[in-house]
Order: C-alpha cells, then sequence, then structure tokens
C-alpha cells in the first residue's frame, strides 16, 4: 500500500510538469486551468524580444515576466511591470 501512495505522489508531480512551461530565466507559466502548452507562442515571441531588445541579463527575468504577461499570459506576480 505505501509503494502504491509513493507512486501516486510520484505522478502528481509528474502531472505538474505537464501544465507549466519555464522559460530559459527561471519563470514558469501555466496552471491546472491554464495549461502552459497554450503559451508556447508567447513564450516564442517574447525569447526572441528579449534578444532583439538587447535586455542585459540582469533584467531579463522581470522583463520576460512583464512580455509574458503583456501578450495575456497569467502571471503571479506582475509588480514592476508598467500598465
Amino acid at each position: 500500500m505505501r509503494k502504491l501512495g509513493i507512486c501516486l505522489f510520484a505522478m502528481a508531480l509528474g502531472a505538474c510538469s505537464f501544465v507549466t512551461i519555464a522559460d530559459r530565466y527561471g519563470n514558469e507559466y501555466g496552471d491546472w486551468y491554464n495549461p502552459g502548452a497554450n503559451f508556447t507562442w508567447q513564450l516564442g515571441v517574447c525569447d526572441r524580444q528579449m534578444d532583439a531588445q538587447n535586455v542585459p541579463p540582469m533584467s531579463r527575468k522581470a522583463a520576460m515576466r512583464c512580455c509574458m504577461r503583456d501578450h495575456g499570459v497569467p502571471v503571479d506576480d506582475a509588480q514592476g511591470c508598467s500598465a
């Protein structure tokens, strides 16, 4: 019975990776109600935008999160993003 519980727990953790996507700066997008796979085009657009605008490396994590928010992706912490 204990092995079944461990297996179910591992499957639940693995399922989380199916509902979220991450950018190369450490931000994660998506949840159970808004699967991250729905945001792949926004991720591509914002990745290209970070490179095209030459955003400084220290600012890229926040800039990427704000870019994703600007393209309609729900983000948990939108502080510091201009409206």
